[in-house]
């Protein structure tokens, strides 16, 4: 538990954040598909996270709610809701495809950049470099999880 409450604001602030972007870009009628992918994309962050905080690469400060070594405002949050929105919105061309996980893996990285740069990431053994590697692989999983296994046939772009 924490003794001061403004320590997590942060993670607070980000949930609220994707949240809000949950709201205004969901596409509720293919909610009952996409959503298998936030669930997907969490799964993959807690075993990403976990052993990395295991191997004390680096550690996740002021958690709030401690869920896995992640704070559960990150996981249900950014995770869940970038995980879905990147199932609603992936192309059906692959060179779309590869765009989409270039441009979706570096906003990603860059909300990583700004909770590190808050102090609410702290690397260790780590550096955002890898972090991106991480994310670019991770959107590459989710792209095939939402071709193969949700078998995703429409395209917004």
């Amino acid at each position: 538990m924490k003794s001061d409450y403004g320590e997590c604001m942060e993670w607070i602030i980000i949930f609220i954040i994707n949240w809000i972007l949950f709201f205004v870009l969901i596409e509720w009628r293919l909610l009952k598909k996409t959503l298998w992918c936030g669930v997907f994309a969490m799964l993959l962050q807690l075993m990403v996270d976990t052993q990395a905080i295991s191997h004390n690469l680096y550690e996740i400060r002021n958690k709030n709610i401690d869920l896995f070594g992640s704070s559960a405002f990150f996981v249900f949050g950014p995770v869940l809701v970038i995980g879905t929105l990147y199932s609603q919105y992936h192309p059906k061309k692959w060179w779309l495809r590869v765009i989409h996980v270039i441009i979706v893996s570096s906003l990603y990285s860059l909300e990583e950049y700004f909770i590190n740069k808050s102090g609410q990431l702290v690397y260790i053994n780590w550096h955002l470099f890898d972090s991106i590697v991480v994310n670019i692989s991770a959107m590459i999983i989710l792209s095939w999880f939402t071709a193969v296994v949700l078998d995703k046939e429409r395209s917004i772009a």
